[in-house]
């Protein structure tokens, strides 16, 4: 069948004679995508903290029914769930994928995000590729540590400062970028990122991701006999919730438990204003065991992105 090209301003696209999308409230859409998406996601993914501003959430109907949700549009559809005892998915999913297509750029890929385990082999057979990269949430209380530190070093919080129009950036952000370089590179987490030279390590701070708080909560940690930044653990937003955006520590000062501390202080000073505190790990991290040591506990392991490939024109 011929479909309508996507607009935020079309409230319903037919899929077939029996199934339809039609735009959702994203608050209440999110609420049905937080029980539904995955029972064993709950508390590591809060879609119901989601800007309103996006009007990519759509209800699936069956005739007058409901029975699920997505977010979908031009190249990209991710967080599909259905609603029990709706059994019909990969029938639903191929007219998804039907309706996308036309919608698409296909000179780039389609892609689909945070694919967890019991819907992997559903977007497989619909024409999907996975990404080689598998990730999942960890979680833990944030909670009172009392910290002591090797006296060689010296503790701070980075700044984030005023920049050209508007802008934000760190004030130290070139010291930040040697230590992630010199903590990351040829790192499995750095090839999923593609990030291979030194200005690729950048930080590149959106204020509407972190706030003062997150902010005293980071940590740099500078050798005192030669002050060089050989540490850093840095906190963002991530839906209204505290996560860690990266730690790391080069290599000549691992073992001395740097990453350990740094956690720990972001646990403390965070405690009263956060509940949990969260982070983002690939499978195969090293970092995986640091984590569960601090008593992160393991979400649910996910496909970080599958997509359709583009056409080269």
């Amino acid at each position: 069948m011929q479909y309508t090209g996507w607009s935020i301003d079309i409230l319903e696209y037919a899929l077939s004679s029996e199934y339809a999308i039609r735009l959702a409230d994203p608050e209440e859409w999110g609420k049905y995508c937080s029980v539904y998406y995955n029972m064993r996601y709950i508390g590591f993914f809060r879609e119901e903290g989601f800007n309103s501003s996006q009007r990519n959430a759509y209800w699936i109907y069956r005739g007058e029914s409901r029975v699920g949700g997505v977010r979908i549009e031009p190249n990209v559809m991710y967080h599909l769930f259905y609603i029990p005892p709706f059994r019909d998915s990969f029938k639903v999913l191929s007219l998804l994928k039907q309706l996308l297509m036309s919608w698409s750029n296909r000179t780039k890929p389609i892609k689909t995000y945070e694919i967890l385990s019991d819907q992997v082999d559903l977007y497989a057979r619909a024409g999907f590729w996975p990404d080689e990269f598998r990730c999942r949430w960890m979680q833990r209380p944030t909670e009172q540590y009392n910290i002591v530190w090797d006296r060689n070093f010296s503790i701070e919080s980075p700044q984030i400062i005023d920049h050209q129009q508007g802008a934000k950036k760190f004030s130290k952000e070139d010291e930040i970028a040697d230590c992630d370089f010199n903590s990351f590179v040829g790192s499995l987490e750095t090839i999923r990122r593609k990030k291979f030279l030194l200005e690729d390590f950048v930080p590149h701070e959106d204020p509407n991701c972190t706030n003062e708080i997150l902010n005293q909560a980071s940590t740099l940690v500078y050798d005192q006999e030669t002050s060089q930044l050989i540490a850093n653990c840095r906190l963002c937003l991530q839906d209204n919730q505290a996560a860690v955006y990266s730690v790391g520590v080069i290599p000549a000062y691992r073992g001395r438990g740097i990453a350990t501390r740094m956690l720990q202080r972001a646990l403390t000073v965070i405690k009263d204003h956060y509940p949990v505190l969260r982070l983002y790990v690939m499978e195969g991290n090293d970092a995986e065991s640091l984590y569960y040591n601090l008593g992160f506990v393991q979400g649910e392991l996910e496909v970080q992105t599958m997509y359709i490939p583009a056409i080269e024109s």
